[in-house]
C-alpha cells in the first residue's frame, strides 16, 4: 500500500517461474495489469513511494545468459513506474543477499546495498532530484528490511519472536512465534500477523479481532493482509484479492474484486511514459 495515495502494488506469481505486477487502485477498485517477469521478484524487499508512482524492487534471473553476465549480473535493485517493471534505475548485486530498498519519501531511497558494492549502470543513473542512500548495515535476505517496513508502516510487535537453527531438525524451529497488530484508523478492530518459521518456509497468518467485543476472525486463506486506504480489509488469497468487513455479531463479510487464476504470462510493452523519469 502506498502512504499517501489510494495505491497499491500487487505482485501475482504463478506458474511458480513468473510473476506479474498489478496496480490497484483503492478508491475505485480499478486495476491496472503491467509487465510479466520470468524470474523472481522478493515481494518482501520491495516498496513503494508514498504517492504510489515509484517501485523499488529486488529481482533475480536465472539462465545462461545471465549468470555470465558481469555488467548486470543475474540479481538487481531497480525502480520503476508501476504496474510497469522498466528500470529507471538500477544497481547489479550479483547475488541474493539483502537487495532491495525502501522509499523513505518521493525523493528518498534507501538502497539496500554496501556503499563499497554498489553502483548504477550508465544506462540506468537516477536523476539528480533524487537522494540515493545505500545501507552500511546490508545483511540478511528478507530480514530485517522486511519487518523495519512492517513497522515503518504500522504494525507494531505484541510478542517477540524466538527461533532456533538446529542442524538435527533440518532447519528453523519457532519456539514462540512473532505477532504483529495493526489497528483499524477509526474503528476497535485490530488486525494481526502472526509470523514464524518452520525448517526453511516462512509463514505468516492472520486474524481480525474486536477490541471492544473480544470476537475474532481467523484469515484462513490469507496470504497477505493490510487495511487499504477506505478502512476496508484487503487480502489476497487463492490467486485472487478480496476486501471484506466485520459485522457487529463478529461475522466477515466478504467481496472478491479480481480472480487472477486465468491469467497466463504473456509479453506486453511497457508504454512510454514507464520508460523515463
Amino acid at each position: 500500500m502506498a502512504r499517501q495515495s489510494p495505491t497499491a502494488v500487487i505482485f501475482r506469481r504463478g506458474p511458480s517461474r513468473w510473476t506479474r505486477l498489478i496496480k490497484w487502485n483503492t478508491k475505485t477498485d480499478a486495476l491496472e495489469y503491467g509487465q510479466w517477469f520470468r524470474g523472481r521478484i522478493y515481494e518482501k524487499r520491495c516498496d513503494l513511494s508514498p504517492d504510489g508512482n515509484l517501485l523499488i524492487y529486488f529481482a533475480s534471473k536465472f539462465n545462461r545468459k545471465s549468470v555470465t553476465d558481469t555488467e548486470y549480473t543475474y540479481a538487481w535493485t531497480a525502480i520503476s513506474k508501476p504496474p510497469w517493471l522498466t528500470a529507471l534505475a538500477l544497481w547489479p548485486k550479483g547475488d541474493c543477499w539483502h537487495g532491495g530498498g525502501h522509499l523513505r519519501d518521493n525523493k528518498t531511497v534507501m538502497v539496500n546495498h554496501r556503499p563499497e558494492i554498489m553502483r548504477s549502470r550508465p544506462k540506468h543513473l537516477p536523476p539528480r532530484w533524487m537522494n540515493i542512500v545505500a545501507n552500511p548495515e546490508a545483511s540478511g535476505e528478507d530480514e530485517p528490511i522486511y519487518s523495519r517496513r512492517l513497522t515503518r508502516d504500522g504494525w507494531r510487535v505484541v510478542q517477540d519472536w524466538q527461533i532456533e537453527y538446529t542442524k538435527s531438525r533440518q532447519g528453523f524451529v519457532t519456539h514462540q512465534p512473532e505477532i504483529r497488530i495493526i489497528q483499524h484508523p477509526d474503528r476497535s478492530l485490530d488486525l494481526s500477523m502472526k509470523r514464524y518459521l518452520n525448517g526453511f518456509r516462512y509463514y505468516e497468518m492472520y486474524a481480525l479481532s474486536d477490541r471492544k467485543t473480544g470476537a475474532t476472525v481467523n484469515l484462513d486463506n490469507a496470504e497477505c493482509a493490510q487495511w487499504d486506504h477506505q478502512g476496508r480489509l484487503a487480502f489476497t488469497g487463492s490467486g485472487k484479492l478480496h476486501v471484506g468487513y466485520l459485522t457487529e455479531g463478529a461475522k466477515l463479510v466478504t467481496k472478491e474484486i479480481a480472480d487472477f487464476n486465468h491469467q497466463e504470462p504473456e509479453e506486453v510493452e511497457s508504454p512510454s511514459w514507464a520508460k523515463k523519469w
